[in-house]
């Protein structure tokens, strides 16, 4: 447990230091009553990451057991200390209507919670009218989150023995570099870099700098928490455009990304994998496929905004460029699947993730070639470039069908528990939906998240974020330790 407690104390230090970040944008935004908060937020997070830190000096190197139960307690922990600007702004801020949600400690835990998982759901009805460190409050957690909060300590911190436990305990299977630190530092900076551009083009594309700044930073997290009342509604044709290439570039691997800009690996190379082929196709047929169900005429701004929630959804981004609480079943449920699948692994994307999409398919396409086959005929399967026997590809869809399944339970699970704080009248269509956001870190929604959202319904939305942010395991092994079972 000592190294448990270890672990945890390093992690601390994420929300710690981000609220020192921020007290620059409250002093210059002319918001210095906000920094009592702020500085009681890095206390919090600082003194009590130190405390264990100190108290547990000469503990061994973190095992995997033991690195989910880091990952599982650490994040928790994040998303409550993170709640605290949110809520000591709404106890001891001006009297603004827009911070009345936050005086329940549950509201402001969902919005932390949606901010770190780089959900983007939210109860705020008008977020242009939030303090503006509050704005970049949500923003700066999209964009930490959205990379993971453990890749930012094992960024910054000496190499720790178990490091790499650490990094896979946060939902990441790939290792650009021999090392995690250098691959750590690698990842970093392409999202560093990824971000300025995406600035810059929203900028240059008409955006006024606070909200090129706010929105650049949650789209290349695939967060979705905006600056705006309407997400992006009401943005002209040429932003939202914009908007398309900056969410696809964070759901797009970093291994991708690493092999394209610094390896300059050639893209018929890279297009060998399966996953980048999915992305690609599912990306536009299903666009296609969208905006024929909706039956829209072919006109450039209808377009864009079909266009747009797809890759919005298929992204897990959570941008909305329409109202989809007026949309038909039939075209909900298409975009559903888009937020279900996800972008691909190691990205900043949620889903189930497009390997496992791929790898599922694989498996039925060797099961099929397997009937087929003759006596003496040998069956491979092209996979990532490689040829594998019917065998090797069951295995590896045996494993992503576990994890599917089980997010698919938690999913039902979810609906069930969501409607009992719920109104009656609710479109069930509707639940289903926002709860998948939710599982599935997508952020769009059909408007059951707002300032009425029930602080019991809040908890659990919050819980499913997470739960979908860490792939489940983490938390089902925190649930197994309380429970006294290894």
């Amino acid at each position: 447990m000592r190294e448990v407690l270890r672990g945890v104390g390093f992690l601390l230090h994420v929300p710690g230091l981000m609220a020192l970040l921020s007290v620059p944008v409250a002093w210059l935004s002319g918001e210095a009553w906000a920094l009592p908060g702020l500085l009681l937020t890095a206390l919090a997070a600082l003194g009590s990451g130190q405390a264990l830190i100190w108290t547990t000096r000469g503990v061994g190197p973190f095992r995997r057991y033991q690195s989910m139960l880091i990952a599982a307690i650490s994040w928790a922990l994040i998303a409550l200390v993170g709640a605290l600007p949110f809520w000591l702004a709404a106890l001891f801020g001006p009297n603004l209507a827009t911070l009345n949600s936050f005086q329940s400690p549950a509201q402001a835990i969902f919005e932390s919670v949606s901010g770190f998982t780089s959900t983007g759901l939210t109860i705020i009805a008008h977020p242009s009218e939030l303090p503006m460190h509050l704005q970049w409050w949500r923003s700066f957690s999209q964009w930490v989150g959205g990379i993971g909060v453990i890749l930012l300590l094992l960024a910054i911190l000496p190499a720790e023995r178990g490091a790499l436990n650490l990094y896979f305990s946060e939902a990441r299977e790939e290792k650009i570099l021999p090392t995690v630190k250098s691959t750590v530092r690698a990842i970093w900076l392409i999202y560093v870099g990824y971000t300025l551009v995406a600035i810059g083009l929203l900028w240059l594309a008409g955006e006024p700098v606070w909200r090129a700044v706010n929105h650049g930073m949650t789209a290349i997290a695939t967060g979705g928490f905006t600056i705006t009342d309407d997400s992006v509604m009401s943005a002209s044709v040429p932003v939202k455009i914009v908007y398309i290439p900056i969410m696809i570039a964070g759901a797009i691997s970093f291994l991708v990304h690493y092999r394209l800009i610094v390896e300059r690996v050639p893209l018929s190379r890279l297009w060998q994998l399966t996953e980048l082929r999915l992305m690609v196709w599912i990306t536009a047929g299903g666009a296609v496929a969208l905006w024929l169900e909706r039956g829209l005429p072919l006109e450039v701004g209808g377009l864009v905004d079909t266009v747009f929630v797809w890759v919005s959804a298929i992204t897990t981004t959570g941008f909305a460029a329409a109202d989809l609480s007026r949309w038909s079943d039939a075209a909900l449920l298409l975009v559903l699947l888009a937020v279900l699948m996800g972008g691909m692994t190691g990205s900043t994307g949620g889903g189930v993730k497009l390997l496992r999409v791929g790898l599922l398919l694989k498996d039925l396409l060797s099961q099929l070639r397997s009937l087929r086959a003759t006596p003496h005929e040998m069956v491979t399967v092209q996979h990532d470039g490689q040829r594998l026997p019917p065998d090797e590809v069951a295995n590896l869809g045996r494993i992503a069908a576990r994890l599917v399944g089980i997010f698919m339970l938690l999913w039902l699970l979810g609906v069930f528990t969501l409607l009992h704080w719920l109104p009656e009248d609710t479109r069930l269509a509707h639940v289903f939906f926002d709860t998948a956001s939710a599982l599935f870190n997508s952020g769009l929604s059909t408007g059951l998240a707002g300032p009425g959202l029930d602080s019991a319904a809040a908890l659990v939305l919050s819980l499913l974020m997470l739960l979908g942010r860490l792939e489940i395991f983490p938390l089902l092994v925190l649930v197994a330790w309380v429970m006294g079972r290894r």
